[in-house]
């Protein structure tokens, strides 16, 4: 792609010369060839360029670069949003032929849409329907009654259970279980009594389904589970991370943001463009306000108001949490401070009673 064409898909401003062939995206520090394209785009990378061998930049209006150095150099105002439509740009997409492999296995009444692509040793159910242009990589297995939407992107070893539905444009990533049976039983496992010697525990099982809004993208090792007899469900363009746990009934609003190693219980109910940082966890039935912020590491046993910011084990308010980590530091300087006052408090009593 010419740095011309690049400067324009990023609707910014290019000095120099618009004609160069660049094939891949670089750090400035690792750029080696002509086609290379540094990005300069914080304050550290750009003061990478004084050693760089890069001909062609691209650095933000923030940290400006002398021309003379380099034969082009392509200006921007949003480094992130900048970064999202080059990589976008340069991605290839993943590796594989065209068409269905031989190898895998498809249910004769499934529909396909123009220009799917099946890999290897896929399995495909009964009565599924697939979009046009929707990508299924190698070992991935789709129960039966499934939807996929158009031009998704499924990666080895997904697995979908019966009757999930899943919009257009998914990008579900390694390994990832969407429609595994809920954690479920009798009598009630968070139930502080009823737990005795001669107790049973039985399954409830798992009768509803998952659906999944158009956008989704979910990282491998994450585990979504079915309803009992709802849906469990994720909204429009929420992202969820690697090795989440997402339980039975929870619904989960559009555009959120769902860090690494974040555990839902069940029947959550997550409002938009929510925030959960990783590790943090969320006790069954909880209510989440929409645009609220959970802290990493965060243990939310209650519901949180829209727009709030926790953090903590117990989760409260990030600025009363920040208190009491401050408080917690000074305890030892507190101590010794009680301790003096006690040895002075002693020694003042051992002369009165002289």
């Amino acid at each position: 792609m010419l740095t011309g064409d690049i400067a324009r898909a990023l609707s910014a401003r290019i000095e120099g010369d618009g004609a160069i062939d660049i094939r891949r995206l670089v750090h400035p520090a690792r750029a080696e060839r002509p086609s290379d394209l540094a990005l300069a785009m914080s304050s550290d990378a750009a003061a990478a360029l004084a050693r760089s061998k890069a001909q062609a930049v691209v650095v933000s209006n923030r940290n400006p670069v002398a021309v003379g150095g380099f034969k082009a150099v392509i200006a921007i105002d949003e480094p992130r949003k900048t970064l999202a439509k080059l990589t976008a740009l340069f991605d290839p997409g993943p590796a594989g032929a065209d068409g269905i492999h031989p190898t895998a296995v498809i249910a004769p009444d499934a529909e396909l849409g123009a220009g799917v692509r099946i890999g290897a040793y896929v399995v495909i159910g009964a009565r599924c329907k697939i979009g046009a242009g929707t990508a299924i990589l190698p070992h991935v297995t789709v129960g039966s009654d499934v939807a996929i939407g158009k031009e998704g992107l499924f990666h080895p070893g997904v697995r979908i259970g019966d009757h999930v539905k899943i919009g257009d444009r998914a990008i579900v990533h390694a390994n990832v279980v969407i429609g595994s049976d809920g954690f479920s039983f009798a009598p009630n496992l968070n139930s502080p009594t009823g737990f005795t010697a001669d107790v049973v525990v039985t399954r409830i099982h798992s009768l509803g389904n998952v659906e999944i809004g158009d956008d989704v993208e979910i990282g491998a090792g994450t585990t979504i589970d079915r309803s009992t007899l709802e849906t469990t469900r994720i909204g429009r363009g929420t992202k969820i991370d690697n090795l989440v746990h997402i339980g039975h009934n929870v619904v989960i609003g559009e555009s959120c943001i769902l860090a690494g190693m974040v555990g839902i219980s069940g029947s959550v109910t997550i409002g938009n463009r929510v925030r959960i940082a990783g590790r943090a966890g969320i006790s069954d039935h909880v209510r989440i306000g929409e645009e609220a912020v959970i802290g990493p590491g965060s243990g939310v046993p209650t519901n949180v108001e829209a727009r709030a910011f926790v953090l903590g084990y117990p989760a409260i308010p990030h600025k009363r949490a920040l208190e009491q980590f401050v408080y917690a530091g000074r305890q030892k300087r507190l101590h010794q401070k009680v301790d003096d006052i006690e040895s002075r408090l002693d020694a003042l009593e051992q002369l009165t009673k002289k």
